[in-house]
């Protein structure tokens, strides 16, 4: 722990300390501000007249009670109340002639009355000094893909498939179809069916990809009434599965929609009258999605490298308050779940905190950038902003003026731009490389 007296107090250090700073673990700091009694006058003086306007006495109207009358009444009573006002007022002092960069809320540990004085302990944070590493000339892949008429067809597939109909089957002749199955748990040592265990029904459509492969190969060719012992996976390898008896209960076999011009007219109400036009909508979809995907891909890419290449603590109350919004970006993605009105914050922060340092410490490290590159938002900036927003500039500087946090974000995609205009792009085909996006 260190202690340093700040430069007012040395002035007058023969008589108190006025103000000692504690470095505690990482970011947090520790002050402690002594006043003496001449220094807290002014203070309590205030506390006299805001309370005055308040305080009713008998031959005195509300608010007309003279001073002198309240201080000998209420004196210690008010400049008891008034000592956490004080407080945050010295705090706020302390950290403007110090130039404290103080991150998240401060608080009040201790109070001490003395003889000639009162002493307060607050506690807080401040941003972590950040030394930047080389942030130019990094190295990082660009995915490219070209999407193929098997990508669209593949698509199309999908949407045949969810307008599909279903014929009642005697067997199971292949993966186009629907198994209605029961299973029921074996007793391991004896593998018939445990008694007073209920039966699991399911309904499986073999042409899933998240049909377990067991599963799927012992339904293939089977009629309905028939049964076989399958053991499932287990997310967890030390666990033995358990064993069941499947039997198919109901078979029905998948039949695709037709791709017609009728179909894809009504499919998209009316948008597209042709096959063709489909699959030049679905092509043009499939090259934005792979576009952004790869963008995506290298900005992480080189936030990966930044994060890696920088070791600094982060403020405990910065990487809470990430926790929380992610928490709260998780509660509205799976809003109506079953028991996610239940969940806190604090019951998924082991889930969601490496993430959250990393979002944070990729926050200061694109501060420092920002600042280091002095970039701002300029008239280019936000026009290309105003046609994103479909608002007009005006209505864009608007924006920005009363939203510091489409600032923020604007400022953020700027300085990535940089960083990637300074980066080694290496372009990847991801057909002819192991893809990764």
């Amino acid at each position: 722990m260190r202690v340093r007296v700040s430069p007012s107090a040395q002035t007058i250090l023969g008589v108190f300390l006025e103000r000692s700073v504690n470095t505690l673990n990482g970011c947090e700091r520790e002050v402690r501000i002594q006043l003496s009694e001449p220094e807290l006058k002014p203070h309590y003086e205030q506390a006299y007249v805001r309370s005055q306007a308040s305080i009713t006495l008998p031959g005195f109207r509300k608010g007309k009670v003279p001073l002198p009358v309240i201080k000998q009444r209420f004196g210690r009573e008010i400049e008891t109340e008034a000592l956490e006002s004080i407080a945050d007022a010295e705090f706020r002092s302390f950290v403007k002639d110090e130039k404290q960069s103080v991150v998240g809320n401060p608080a009040l540990t201790d109070i001490q009355k003395q003889p000639d004085g009162v002493s307060f302990t607050i506690r807080f944070e401040v941003m972590p000094e950040i030394e930047l590493a080389n942030y130019r000339g990094l190295v990082v892949d660009r995915m490219i893909k070209t999407v193929t008429e098997d990508d669209v067809q593949g698509e199309i597939n999908k949407i045949l498939l969810r307008a599909a109909s279903f014929e009642p089957a005697e067997e199971i002749a292949d993966t186009m179809h629907l198994a209605a199955i029961t299973m029921h748990e074996l007793d391991r040592e004896s593998s018939m069916p445990i008694i007073g265990a209920q039966a699991k029904e399911d309904r499986v459509f073999l042409d899933d990809d998240n049909v377990d492969m067991h599963l799927r190969n012992s339904l293939l060719h089977t009629k309905v009434g028939d049964s076989f012992s399958y053991m499932g996976e287990t997310t967890d390898d030390s666990q033995t599965p358990p064993n069941t008896r499947v039997t198919v209960t109901d078979i029905q076999k998948v039949v695709p929609a037709e791709l017609t011009n009728e179909f894809v007219e009504m499919i998209t109400a009316g948008k597209f009258k042709t096959t063709e036009e489909l699959r030049e909508d679905i092509d043009h979809q499939l090259n934005d999605y792979f576009d952004r995907a790869s963008k995506e891909n290298l900005e992480n890419q080189l936030v990966d490298q930044l994060v890696a290449l920088h070791s600094f603590d982060v403020p405990h109350s910065l990487l809470h308050s990430v926790v929380h919004q992610l928490f709260e970006d998780f509660k509205k993605r799976n809003e109506g779940a079953p028991g996610i009105e239940k969940l806190t914050a604090h019951d998924l922060e082991p889930q969601f905190k490496p993430m959250a340092e990393r979002i944070a410490r990729w926050e200061l490290i694109r501060g420092k950038i920002i600042e280091a590159e002095g970039i701002t938002l300029i008239d280019e900036d936000i026009a290309a902003a105003a046609t994103r927003y479909d608002v007009s500039d005006e209505q864009m500087k608007l924006v920005l003026r009363q939203n510091r946090g489409v600032e923020d974000q604007l400022l953020a995609d700027k300085a990535v731009q940089v960083l990637v205009d300074y980066a080694i792009v290496n372009d990847v085909d991801v057909d002819q490389e192991q893809p990764v996006i």
